[in-house]
């Protein structure tokens, strides 16, 4: 009995075929991946923003005092503003907020920064400018109907603008450092979303 050994490979059709598919896959996968990695920023931002907002109280309650007026943190200081900007950033920023939390033992040795790696909105492309979208968080304490509250904010990538709601959560000329002008969030830096600190 005689055997026939024939080589048997792929003719050019099955492999421009396989090349197609490939090619086709591979154009989803581009197309789907820039929708996953923004859901998984504005995950990251929620999550950033909620253990911050665990830390201010946990300083109020060990401190008996909030992170605001004369905590040495924050713009001038005064404990509002952008979370982690701080001198070598903006010479109006004594110590980051994050910083002054971190060092009451309040907060992790995390970077807490908006995934972006913005630390204020410095007018750069990256990291946005006033009146644009600004990739950084922010705090401000302030009244609301006479009330103290306290409040994170972040720019969520896929969500809607809610510049009405998040400008109008403090009374207008509340916040310190801040005029009733500077202090729209929502307007001023695209803020969409926001964390009461309780």
């Amino acid at each position: 009995m005689v055997r026939s050994f024939v080589k048997k490979g792929f003719t050019i059709v099955e492999v421009l075929i396989v090349i197609t598919v490939i090619g086709v896959l591979a154009s989803i996968v581009l197309l789907t991946f820039p929708g996953y990695q923004k859901q998984g920023n504005d995950t990251q931002r929620k999550s950033d923003l909620s253990q911050i907002a665990a830390a201010l109280s946990a300083y109020a309650q060990q401190k008996n005092t909030t992170v605001g007026l004369g905590s040495g943190c924050g713009l001038n200081g005064n404990g509002n503003g952008w979370l982690n900007a701080a001198t070598s950033d903006i010479s109006t920023y004594p110590r980051a907020i994050t910083a002054c939390l971190q060092d009451a033992k309040v907060l992790g040795t995390g970077t807490f920064i908006d995934p972006s790696g913005c630390t204020w909105a410095s007018g750069t492309t990256k990291c946005g400018s006033s009146g644009g979208v600004a990739q950084a968080y922010m705090k401000a304490t302030c009244t609301k109907s006479g009330a103290a509250v306290t409040y994170l904010f972040a720019h969520l990538e896929n969500a809607a603008r809610q510049d009405a709601t998040i400008d109008a959560l403090c009374d207008s000329g509340s916040v310190s450092d801040f005029t009733s002008t500077s202090q729209k969030w929502g307007t001023n830096y695209a803020m969409n979303y926001y964390v009461m600190v309780r």
